[in-house]
């Protein structure tokens, strides 16, 4: 194996994760096919010395060379990390001499070699799984990775076609034209006859030449290859062909340069995977035709996004039919990036089934009978059909003579379809996959349904209900004819994608979309209601929550939540539940693009509990089931929301005019004229003229100072607000909490002011106690109860913002009423008041805090686990950084501590005391503390907690499953180890209670010698 047993002997290599790329081909080297073909065909070459790879969660993270092979050849080292580098997927590239690996960071930029080595601070026995959790310099590596070159270089080609006053659609043609030329040149596909001897990069020099190239290339392939305006090359200008003839550009004889410029000739397309091209092109769309993306909704998927769902939907596939091979449809293909996934995937798993590495036949079969595209953009279908069209050239073992490669068939109506059309007036050409354009051909004729739908508002397309009407159509057949009809709030057409994948997909399929996750976490706006459709009408057998992971370059460019859903095509059988899974934002891996999809950290959510508690899922998301517990204990309690509470003190017989809203609006583009009216936008605030005007300026004060205040001063408004809206006194709430405070910002007003849509106002105008009970308003709200509350049932607070909106999340929070408190209650509501308003001390937060959680009755546990989960999961940078920082040796202590004490009541039926002991950090354990629990006799000694053999085989478990924790059992010793990440998250008194929960439940046995007394 070319020495690669010392990665798994010395180096803390998972075996599984290794793949020699000697010996026998295989299917699990069709991702690497580029290189071991390379290798193949000159076996001087520089990838002779490129012996394997080592892949984390099944992707590459290090491509290792033999150092032997190499001799000590600098410059062929530098040579072959720029060739790692072109395939855009792995981090590191690793030498192996003499028994030590010495690792490189991989980077398209150039300078010396000996400048890209990297250091691990570890132990030898955990480098890799260091280097898979912490990807040192990682980040570096991205500033120039390939998709983002070659997006760059495709942007100002094309810029410059259409500068030189060609058709969009002919431009993005031409230029696909080029690049399948230049990837059939670099692999050496193009056969002699088309260009003169050494001239294989003048194919687009001239109108000739392009006219040439692309009537071969028609002739060669087939009639809808990307296509073309008729006559159009021969009447292209020099400035037309400039571009394309600079993507034919490469180094003399092929080599690379050993500098690095961002230019066409400093690539070699030989090993630039077609994947990379794909996501490029996505890229381009969204870049290039912005407003339209906006429209459409369209983002481009990064490949490892598109791998996980592939991946999940084909690995749990079972097909119904066993006499056909799956069939895979993306209802919204885009740059064709899932197709490619899937392609790719259908053909390993052919391969493994047979025996046989698939031929141009199988290949073609494959393309023709397995994979269907619905899009609505020409350009996204051409850039879709380039992809695969390269994708079976670049699979095919054996791919000369390139004349065999013909596809006898074309991509369009078979295998890509155009479902409407973005230039058209007509509502049906608009609605895309999701309007009439999609028969019922389609329906039940699809194994897997995969991709990325739009996620944002349809935006009022005249035929939206005509999909409105066929959402219920679907829901009526799966729940019931009686079930009211689902709605889509926000006209969102990612949903509506899911509910027609039901339609698409056959009985049993499997359904994987990546989704915006307010689907999974929105309170209002009818989504409670639409989200307890679909889970009722789904079989969701996992879900992967990337809300902590928005703007991070796990999905680069996307500021809102997403989340990967995985189902069954069926209606959830009774009791069924799905995987429920949050990544956490873990800045190393995040910066460089990657995220810990950690099975062992799921919570298992059934359909019921989704439909009966719709705040489940943030629960779990920024708590954890101790959260969940204790907010189902206040629940039981029955105190009145605060939205209930106000109501019964203020009930609407009051004229009409409400005490709790959010304040005015300014006079915007979008304010009506009314009927009646005159005849102006908006409405006239002249009532409101000279009283206080809070402004922007946010809440400074517990007790709003008046004097301070300019007076409004506004003629219009946008939309008319009552003027009992303003009555003193109130209770104002910021709508953004600050930062520096992190807490909900709320103050009162004993005089009449106004106040703008950037807070809420709670008038208690006329009531008996009214300045006491603003007061009580005002304290309780900004308690770290109220806090906690918004933060683990907040449809928007920590998922897509850091605002916490008045309807769905303050009103919605249990507050004591005044009627039942004691005397002295009524006392501590002024002193705490006075106290808060003299001064901001920590000690004074600290005593309303305690005030109000004594309202509640919490005990210190519960107490701990609130504050616990604000520390580590308020979406603040503060919060965010303390989350991921390691954990002190004191708090590794006092987590030990507690959890030794949770376990103490289960030691007297084992028999034996239940020891807990940390394994001292100097030892080298990389990114995990690893503890020892032992069951010990009374009086006697723990075993050693510095044995090297067993913490370094639970770390490389834990970095097998990229777990964030592993509980190993050593029943022989009457223990088991546990390794965790050193994050501070994992090290409060909390996690302590939750895996003491666990191990009872789960590991009492081990602890017993085997058996449970």
């Amino acid at each position: 194996m070319n020495g690669l047993d010392i990665l798994t002997d010395r180096y803390g290599a998972n075996p599984a994760g290794l793949i020699p790329f000697d010996g026998d081909d295989n299917p699990a080297l069709l991702p690497y096919a580029t290189l071991t073909d390379a290798r193949r065909r000159d076996s001087t070459a520089d990838l002779s010395a490129l012996v394997g790879v080592y892949e984390w969660q099944s992707n590459p993270l290090m491509f290792l060379v033999d150092g032997d092979m190499i001799d000590g050849d600098q410059t062929r080292l530098s040579r072959m990390r720029r060739r790692i580098a072109l395939r855009g997927d792995a981090h590191y590239l690793g030498v192996i001499q003499a028994g030590r690996l010495i690792v490189h960071q991989v980077a398209l930029e150039s300078g010396p070699i000996d400048g890209s080595r990297i250091d691990a601070p570890v132990a030898e026995g955990i480098v890799l799984p260091y280097l898979a959790n912490e990807r040192p310099r990682a980040l570096v590596a991205q500033k120039h990775w390939i998709s983002e070159v070659i997006l760059a270089l495709l942007n100002a080609a094309l810029r410059e076609l259409i500068a030189a006053e060609l058709d969009h659609g002919d431009a993005i043609s031409l230029a696909g034209r080029a690049l399948f030329a230049r990837f059939l040149c670099d692999r050496d596909l193009m056969p002699p006859g088309v260009f003169e001897p050494g001239e294989q990069h003048r194919l687009f020099d001239d109108p000739h030449k392009a006219a040439r190239t692309s009537a071969w290339l028609d002739t060669t392939f087939n009639g809808d290859f990307l296509p073309l305006t008729p006559g159009l090359p021969e009447r292209m200008s020099a400035q037309a062909c400039k571009p394309l003839a600079d993507i034919m550009r490469r180094a003399p004889a092929g080599r690379l340069y050993l500098g690095w410029e961002q230019k066409w000739d400093y690539l070699d397309f030989s090993q630039i995977p077609v994947g990379v091209l794909s996501q490029a092109y996505e890229g381009y769309l969204r870049r290039h035709r912005a407003g339209e993306q906006k429209k459409q909704s369209g983002y481009y998927t990064p490949r490892p996004i598109a791998e996980v769902l592939v991946r999940g939907a084909l690995a749990a596939q079972e097909p119904v039919d066993r006499t056909r091979p799956p069939r895979v449809l993306d209802p919204a293909v885009g740059g064709g990036v899932f197709l490619i996934t899937a392609f790719r995937q259908l053909v390993a798993e052919r391969w493994a089934a047979s025996g046989e590495r698939p031929n141009t036949r199988t290949l073609r079969d494959i393309l023709y009978t397995q994979l269907t595209g619905f899009d609505i953009d020409e350009a996204a279908l051409r850039f879709a059909a380039l992809g695969l069209y390269l994708s079976a050239i670049e699979l095919d073992p054996s791919p000369e003579p390139v004349t065999k490669l013909r596809f006898d068939d074309n991509l369009r109506d078979r295998v890509l379809w155009k479902v409407g059309d973005l230039g058209e007036t007509n509502s049906d050409a608009r609605l895309g996959s999701l309007g009439p354009a999609v028969g019922e051909e389609h329906a039940g004729r699809y194994d897997v349904v995969v991709g990325n739908p739009p996620w944002t508002g349809a935006g009022r397309l005249k035929g939206w209900p005509k999909v409105l009407d066929r959402i219920a159509h679907i829901a009526k057949e799966r729940l019931g004819p009686n079930y009211p009809s689902p709605p889509l709030p926000n006209e969102v057409p990612d949903l509506a994608f899911l509910w027609r994948a039901m339609e698409w997909c056959c009985d049993d399929g499997r359904i994987a979309l990546a989704l915006s996750a307010r689907m999974l976490f929105q309170q209002g706006d009818g989504m409670p209601e639409a989200r307890a459709a679909i889970f009722s009408a789904l079989d969701i057998t996992g879900v992967v929550n990337g809300a902590d992971l928005r703007k991070t370059n796990v999905w680069p460019g996307i500021s809102a939540p997403f989340c990967l859903l995985f189902a069954r095509n069926r209606v959830p059988p009774p009791g069924s539940g799905f995987r429920f899974l949050s990544p956490r934002l873990e800045q190393g891996l995040n910066r460089a693009g990657v995220m810990r999809v950690d099975p062992t950290s799921a919570e298992i959510v059934s359909a019921r509990q989704i439909v009966e508690r719709p705040t489940i899922l943030k629960t779990l998301f920024r708590g954890t089931r101790l959260d969940l517990e204790l907010i189902s204990r206040i629940e039981a309690k029955g105190y009145p929301t605060l939205k209930q509470y106000w109501r019964e003190l203020f009930p609407s017989d009051r004229g009409g005019s409400p005490s709790t809203r959010n304040g005015y609006q300014r006079l915007r583009p979008s304010s009506r004229i009314r009927k009646g009216g005159d005849g102006l936008p908006g409405v006239p605030a002249d009532y409101l003229n000279g009283l206080p005007d809070l402004g922007v300026g946010g809440i400074r004060s517990l007790a709003i100072d008046v004097s301070m205040l300019k007076p409004f001063r506004l003629a219009r408004l946008h939309d008319p607000r009552p003027r009992s809206l303003f009555r003193a006194p109130l209770a104002i709430v910021q709508e953004a909490p600050p930062v520096a405070r992190r807490r909900i910002s709320a103050a009162v007003s004993t005089r009449d002011i106004v106040y703008n849509e950037s807070y809420y106002g709670y008038s208690a105008h006329g009531h008996p106690l009214a300045q006491q009970l603003t007061r009580y308003v005002a304290l309780f709200l900004q308690s770290n109860f109220s806090l906690w509350h918004a933060l683990v049932t907040s449809g928007k607070f920590a998922v897509e913002r850091d605002a916490i909106e008045k309807e769905t999340t303050i009103d919605q929070i249990p507050i004591p009423p005044l009627a039942g408190f004691q005397p002295e209650d009524m006392k501590r509501i002024d002193l705490l008041f006075e106290e808060l308003a003299a001064d901001n001390r920590d000690e004074s937060w600290s005593n309303l805090d305690t005030w109000v959680f004594s309202l509640f009755g919490l005990q210190q546990r519960n107490v701990q686990s609130i504050e616990d989960t604000l520390a580590c999961n308020l979406p603040f940078s503060a919060n965010q950084k303390l989350a991921q920082e390691q954990a002190s040796a004191d708090e590794v202590s006092t987590f030990s501590r507690m959890l030794e004490e949770e376990l103490r009541p289960w030691a007297e039926p084992l028999g034996a005391d239940l020891v807990v002991a940390a394994i001292p950090s100097q030892q080298g354990l990389g990114p995990w503390n690893v503890l020892r629990v032992s069951a010990v006799e009374a009086g006697g000694q723990a075993p050693p907690t510095d044995d090297r053999k067993d913490w370094e085989q639970v770390i490389r478990l834990a970095d097998r499953m990229a777990a964030s924790e592993i509980v190993a059992p050593v029943p022989a010793a009457r223990s088991i180890l546990i390794a965790r990440l050193q994050q501070r998250r994992y090290w409060t008194s909390s996690q302590a209670r939750l895996l003491a929960e666990r191990i009872v439940w789960e590991h009492l046995d081990d602890l017993g010698g085997g058996s449970r007394t």
